[in-house]
């Protein structure tokens, strides 16, 4: 009689610790997939999208658009933008579960790249501060042309097989490496000049 209590013990407590496992398994993989998402969804609109529609203001700027339409482009921008460091700031915790790592110059680099958009360029044309004039219009092009191919070259850095495969610590350290080195490449544009002050680079 005691043995068979002690098998239905033993069998019982199995089944809870299997169904718990099942369980914390399924939790795990709802983590890594929910972790796999927001860092798809960063680098996919946070990058591609903003190359995308960085693309077209130049389109804007090189055709003589009107300043409406270029307007428009820039707030497309500003989505894109916005959409990469709200993405990041919610890995945060993600990052951190991961030892010491932490997402805080990924985001904060969409963000800067989001102010000088809204601020520098759809504010300042926006209250004439800042012409359209054919000189200026290449001047923008030219600056708004550093920031598309310094996304485009974070993005070939970053695709999707080479993410999968990769600890948070070394985004960390991969996209402060990529940041530090376009930052010094560009040492006379206005924005990099700040973000290499603020984030001593």
């Amino acid at each position: 009689m005691k043995k068979n209590i002690g098998i239905i013990v033993l069998t019982v407590g199995l089944i809870i610790s299997l169904f718990y496992n099942f369980q914390l398994k399924g939790y795990k993989e709802f983590q890594e997939r929910d972790y796999n998402l927001k860092l798809n969804h960063g680098f996919q609109i946070g990058i591609k999208e903003s190359i995308n529609n960085l693309d077209v203001i130049i389109k804007t700027l090189k055709d003589e658009s009107p300043k409406e339409q270029v307007i428009q482009s820039l707030a497309e921008l500003l989505v894109s933008l916005k959409v990469g460091e709200e993405a990041f700031t919610f890995l945060n915790t993600d990052f951190q579960e991961d030892g010491q790592a932490s997402s805080y110059l990924i985001y904060n680099t969409f963000r800067d790249f989001y102010v000088y958009a809204k601020v520098e360029l759809m504010g300042d044309i926006a209250s004439n501060r800042l012409s359209l004039d054919p000189d200026s219009r290449n001047q923008l092009a030219n600056d708004i042309g550093i920031l598309k191919k310094d996304l485009e070259y974070i993005d070939s850095q970053f695709n999707e097989e080479v993410l999968k495969d990769q600890s948070p610590k070394w985004i960390e350290d991969k996209w402060k490496e990529l940041v530090t080195e376009l930052l010094n490449q560009h040492p006379d544009f206005k924005l990099y000049e700040r973000m290499k002050m603020k984030y001593n680079l």
